[in-house]
């Protein structure tokens, strides 16, 4: 590969890196805006399946709010295991909790939202708050982002929460969605720019306005994607409405997954989905993140073994430089693992190998695959690739 090859990497790396820099720089913290002038009733929408391990200390977190008037509704979307029997326990023991039995999924939607779109249809507040089960949450939630979306006029509030990692393959491929998001969409134009394409929400917290979820058909407009939270934010903005991302790690926390498996199967239902069933996109992505996180340690073992000439060693080791100072400024800010900063070409050929499986899984598997239930998406997948969507 030329040496101007190898400079375009190193140039699209220092870009990364600059995003990176404005966005830690402009990213405030949930927690930091001015009590609210008014409080007005919150609901707190829980969708559960499947989640007797996380619903009792979600909901023991969110009945310890500091706010004067909200409900807590979970839904439970058909589980399995203990879960409804928890959650009618605390109901019993809270008249803020209440225990809604999910209706069967019709044709057409995806679990999490329809059972998100019940929810809003039990909902008596202002304001909507839909958190995960997996979520916990200190006893500033909830006011901390009414505050937030009060000071900042926003229509819908999200949140990156501050992600526990436990284990080797949580620690090393977890980090990936603070390098992606934050190397990639600046947030000074998601508040500030009114294009769909400058949007992001994170469902396990987003805070709505009740009229401007309901301006937008709220989850009935996003009932058939597997990454409904991100088309959500999307809609918000093509209608005119305000999206706010805010740091919420010292506010909400969550385990999204705490087994290989688990990370592989839920990184392989979101990714073809994320990329609304394109392949060209995806594979442009591929082949992207290939050149600028893998590429740069196989040139460094190339030229060590004599393959590559020497000439081009000081633009790779400034490749390397780059993208070890962005994961441990990452580290730094969001409190990740700092050994995985090392481990990034590892992390993200694992992350490529999902993504391949997320295309297999559409297009050859029979669908993707979430919480026990499988989901048909090769007609869309075949319109996407065809420009169709």
């Amino acid at each position: 590969m030329s040496m101007a090859f190898h400079i375009g990497i190193l140039l699209a790396l220092s870009v990364m890196a600059l995003v990176l820099l404005v966005n830690i720089a402009s990213l405030r913290s949930l927690g930091t805006s001015p009590k609210p002038r008014v409080q007005p009733m919150v609901s707190a929408l829980v969708p559960a399946r499947n989640e007797e391990r996380n619903i009792g200390q979600c909901i023991e977190s969110m009945v310890r709010q500091d706010y004067p008037v909200y409900e807590i509704l979970v839904l439970d979307d058909g589980s399995e295991d203990g879960t409804a029997a928890i959650v009618q326990e605390w109901e019993r023991k809270d008249p803020r909790v209440r225990y809604i039995k999910g209706q069967p999924l019709p044709p057409g939607w995806v679990g999490k939202s329809f059972a998100c779109h019940q929810l809003s249809l039990e909902a008596k507040g202002d304001i909507l708050l839909f958190v995960d089960a997996d979520t916990r949450h200190s006893p500033k939630s909830i006011i901390s982002g009414v505050a937030a979306l009060e000071h900042h006029r926003a229509d819908l509030l999200t949140v990156l929460p501050h992600e526990i990692m436990e284990t080797f393959w949580e620690k090393m491929i977890l980090p990936l969605l603070h390098f992606n998001l934050l190397c990639f969409l600046p947030m000074p134009l998601v508040s500030g720019s009114r294009d769909p394409r400058f949007a992001m929400a994170n469902g396990q917290y987003m805070m709505f306005r009740k009229s401007a979820y309901a301006s937008v058909g709220g989850h009935a407009a996003v009932k058939d994607a597997m990454v409904e939270d991100v088309w959500l934010s999307r809609i918000i903005k093509r209608a005119g409405f305000k999206l706010r991302i805010l740091d919420g790690s010292k506010v909400v926390s969550c385990r999204m997954y705490s087994s290989f498996t688990g990370i592989w199967q839920g990184f392989s239902k979101n990714l073809f989905a994320g990329f609304n069933f394109s392949l060209p996109a995806l594979t442009t992505v591929i082949l992207f993140h290939g050149a600028t996180s893998i590429l740069p340690l196989v040139s460094l073992v190339g030229i060590l073994v004599g393959e590559i000439p020497a000439s081009i060693w000081p633009i790779v080791a400034a490749q390397i430089g780059v993208l070890v100072a962005i994961r441990l400024l990452l580290s730094a800010r969001f409190q990740l693992d700092y050994a995985s900063a090392f481990l990034h070409p590892l992390a993200m050929s694992v992350v490529i190998g999902m993504a391949i499986n997320s295309v297999r899984w559409v297009l050859v598997a029979g669908g993707s695959k979430w919480k026990g239930r499988a989901y048909e998406f090769k007609n869309q997948a075949l319109a996407g690739m065809k420009g169709e969507r």
